[in-house]
């Protein structure tokens, strides 16, 4: 009977578990950060590929009959369309992961006032009595 009886509470604690770590505050901030990040990210990304290439509009040739036809825009790459990607997604990855590493940073301050204003109260409480 205490194997039951153990199964149950274990039951009971891991719903617990589930329930507040699941609860709609946790998984609210959970998508929040996992966005932000991810935007920021995808903006370090975006800015390396707009800092590596610039337009220029293409000269008299034959393509244009020697200035005939209109000219076109060129999209003129400095670094190799290699690298570019690779630095763009290495770039995103280690910004989004910073704002990820600051995001989770606050969340052990917000605890660290937690635990503060609780200590102050229980030395108020206990002055008061």
């Amino acid at each position: 009977m205490d194997s039951d009886s153990g199964t149950t509470t274990e039951k009971q604690t891991m719903h617990e578990f589930l329930e507040h770590m699941l609860s709609r505050q946790n998984l609210r901030q959970l998508f929040i950060n996992t966005a932000v990040g991810n935007f920021v990210g995808y903006i370090a990304g975006s800015l390396v590929t707009a800092l590596a290439t610039y337009h220029s509009v293409e000269r008299r040739a034959l393509k244009n009959l020697f200035g005939i036809l209109p000219r076109h825009e060129v999209v003129v790459h400095r670094l190799p369309e290699w690298l570019e990607w690779t630095l763009s997604v290495l770039l995103g990855f280690l910004v989004m992961e910073f704002v990820r590493h600051v995001f989770n940073s606050k969340k052990h301050l917000l605890f660290i006032d937690s635990a503060v204003r609780d200590k102050v109260r229980d030395d108020t409480e206990t002055s008061t009595d």
